[in-house]
């Protein structure tokens, strides 16, 4: 049996994206961060439970074109899903530490709707850690989702 890990990163990158969204000042990017944060927060709450690994709250976080450190969305849900596979026949096997997402603006959108999120992830297992990212979204019809550095390669 194959037991495939995403690195971490990758999906920290991927829901720091998708928690906001372009607005033309007159609050409406406010209307979206919000929307966002909670629907990366419920993507993340999600990975708490193998079963979650496949859920549609996961899948929803991603743009259809998203890319990033060379992982597809296609090649994120495989994962997970191999993921979720493998949990359920080992009980040796851990699940993703639980977070969440805080603080989150768009800055810097592009003709094409890219921005940049910056936002702080804070995870509370047995201590507290938080950490402030920087990541890409793409906004969809008002919709903020994950989109990545567009990269085909690992950049680190």
């Amino acid at each position: 049996m194959k037991f495939y890990r995403i690195p971490l990163f990758a999906i920290v990158v991927s829901a720091v994206t998708i928690l906001s969204a372009c607005g033309g000042g007159d609050g409406s990017g406010d209307n979206a961060t919000t929307s966002f944060t909670s629907k990366f927060n419920a993507g993340l709450s999600a990975l708490g439970a193998s079963s979650g690994l496949t859920s549609m709250a996961v899948a929803e976080v991603f743009d259809a074109k998203y890319r990033d450190l060379g992982f597809t969305k296609a090649d994120l849900l495989a994962a997970l899903s191999a993921t979720s596979q493998a949990l359920g026949t080992s009980s040796e096997l851990s699940l993703f530490p639980m977070a969440q997402v805080t603080n989150a603006t768009l800055t810097s959108c592009d003709a094409n709707d890219v921005c940049t999120l910056n936002a702080t992830l804070t995870n509370s297992d047995i201590d507290t850690t938080s950490v402030d990212f920087t990541t890409r979204v793409k906004v969809v019809s008002g919709v903020v989702y994950l989109y990545g550095d567009q990269s085909s390669t690992a950049s680190i």
